[in-house]
């Protein structure tokens, strides 16, 4: 217990009479500056620490620069919140447009200690509105790569996004209105819920309704803020996907048909979104070629869709014929047509032929594709006749059905070689059946025996 002097030597009993308190408090400065909805501008903080209650806060501001911004000239609030908006400087003039702001917060305790932090915020203004507030609604909207609306719907208050901070939001809505401003089916919402951001986020939702050049569409937004609903207009101007089916049709090097095809957007390559596709082939007086189709081809994972090669039937030129491609994207039926331009495949007989140590005639022929690949599918039987120098078939020197090996080689039966004399008289007629048409070739004897 201390005593202290009252007067006249009259001594008073307390425990506070040696207690002075000199340390400020514990403050980080200020946290927070920014533009409101009607142009003043709002600092804001965390709370300081100090023994000694209650703690203030002094809010400096400054034009242009923070240099002498902590000058008690300066200041132009004391609170003991943790904000603070201000809509004039100290000498009472409202904030000017355009103007860069510098803003300060230092922390008194309860016996008038103040912390010496230097921590400043810098804002520009968009000076003080003193009438009505001003509202605007906005959206962004688009046609997304799976061919959906999508969209996002603000609110602007006094040229400032309306958010929780600075308005009561409530919810919005959309319609989507064509050039005759007729609402389009199936192209609105309502009911959508603002984020912590201040948006609106629409659900996707196809826009197969749409034309494909967006020809004129107009979207009306409504948002309720401040207890009231604010109205506008967004145009949707964006293209929709360019859809691009392309491919490649061939006749491999096994005489079989082959193909590959895919489908981009805005030119890039598909990859989801994607269904089965099918194609067919057409003769040059448009009528189907039975057999030359396939349905439920699926797109790998790169977006390519692979058909099965079969055996090649097209007979003559390509260019008569073409391939109808019909699949699925973006849940819409998209056709594309293509045609054949490469010439069919070439076949060369090729035949070889000697006469054995039992002087018989033996011999082996193949087909030759244009590339000189051996054929080895679509294959039917071979035959072969030995003809004179007048063009008389030689008896006994002939055969028909002769099978091919696996490696598409056709072998005669060895047969005696006794009415042959001189060889250069004579050449055989080798006829070999491929995909149903036969290929004939003459082979001159240029081996001499007897």
């Amino acid at each position: 217990m201390a005593n202290i002097l009252v007067g006249n030597n009259f001594y008073h009993g307390t425990t506070q009479a040696c207690i002075v308190d000199l340390t400020p408090p514990t403050f980080a400065g200020i946290q927070g500056l920014a533009v409101q909805s009607r142009g003043q501008i709002r600092a804001s903080w965390s709370a300081a620490t100090d023994a000694t209650a209650p703690i203030r806060y002094e809010v400096y501001i400054q034009a242009s620069t923070a240099t002498g911004l902590f000058n008690v000239n300066n200041i132009i609030g004391i609170t003991s919140k943790l904000q603070l908006d201000t809509w004039t400087m100290p000498d009472g003039s409202f904030l000017v447009n355009g103007t860069t702001y510098y803003v300060g917060v230092r922390s008194l305790d309860g016996v008038s200690n103040r912390d010496s932090n230097t921590v400043s915020l810098n804002v520009i203004s968009t000076g003080v509105y003193t009438g009505a507030d001003i509202y605007e609604t906005e959206g962004a909207f688009a046609i997304n790569a799976s061919n959906q609306l999508q969209g996002t719907l603000w609110a602007l208050k006094n040229s400032v996004l309306a958010r929780s901070s600075n308005a009561v939001m409530g919810t919005a809505s959309y319609q989507v209105y064509d050039k005759a401003g007729s609402a389009v089916s199936g192209l609105t919402e309502s009911g959508i819920a603002v984020d912590s951001n201040g948006q609106y986020k629409i659900t996707p939702v196809s826009a197969t309704a749409l034309n494909l050049t967006l020809d004129h569409y107009m979207i009306k937004v409504s948002i309720t803020v401040d207890g009231a609903i604010r109205e506008g207009y967004v145009p949707l101007i964006q293209e929709a996907p360019k859809y691009d089916i392309s491919g490649l049709f061939f006749i491999n090097e096994t005489n079989q048909f082959d193909g590959t095809f895919w489908v981009s957007a805005n030119e890039v390559l598909k990859t989801t979104g994607l269904g089965t596709a099918s194609y067919q082939v057409f003769d040059s007086d448009g009528n189907l070629v039975s057999g030359m189709s396939q349905t439920g081809i699926s797109a790998d994972g790169n977006g390519i869709y692979k058909i099965t090669a079969i055996s090649n039937l097209l007979t003559g030129n390509y260019p008569g014929y073409s391939v109808r491609v019909t699949l699925v994207v973006d849940s819409v039926t998209r056709v594309e047509m293509f045609a054949i331009q490469s010439e069919l495949p070439k076949h060369q007989v090729k035949g070889q032929f000697s006469i054995n140590a039992l002087n018989q005639l033996q011999a082996m022929f193949w087909l030759e594709t244009n590339t000189g690949i051996v054929v080895t599918s679509g294959l039917g039987n071979a035959n072969y006749t030995v003809y004179d120098s007048n063009g008389s078939s030689v008896v006994g020197l002939t055969q028909s059905g002769i099978s091919a090996d696996g490696n598409g080689r056709f072998k005669i039966t060895p047969v005696s070689a006794s009415l042959l004399t001189d060889l250069t008289h004579y050449n055989v007629k080798i006829g070999i059946v491929v995909n149903g048409a036969e290929k004939i070739a003459y082979k001159g004897f240029t081996l001499l025996g007897t």
